[in-house]
């Protein structure tokens, strides 16, 4: 049920950032770094975040934002806020 979840909220992650990317949901790798690899620039970051939080109603700080930096980690980030509700 837990790898369910997951995959579900994954899937859901990949196309808020793909709707901000303009790109298919999935060519967006769990590796991929958000900067380098997707060329998401600080304002960028700040609409994906916002899109993020509405999606999943979570809130995400800004210290945790700091400790983003692939799309594994912001997933770690969202599904732990997930958990916590």
């Amino acid at each position: 049920m837990d790898n369910i979840i997951a995959a579900s909220i994954k899937e859901r992650l990949r196309k808020v950032i793909a709707k901000e990317l303009k790109v298919a949901p999935e060519t967006i790798a769990d590796d991929a770094h958000i900067g380098k690899d997707l060329g998401i620039d600080s304002a960028d970051m700040i609409s994906v975040l916002y899109d993020i939080e509405e999606e999943f109603e979570v809130e995400i700080s800004d210290e945790e934002v700091g400790e983003i930096s692939t799309i594994r980690e912001m997933f770690n980030v969202v599904n732990g806020k997930i958990k916590q509700v």
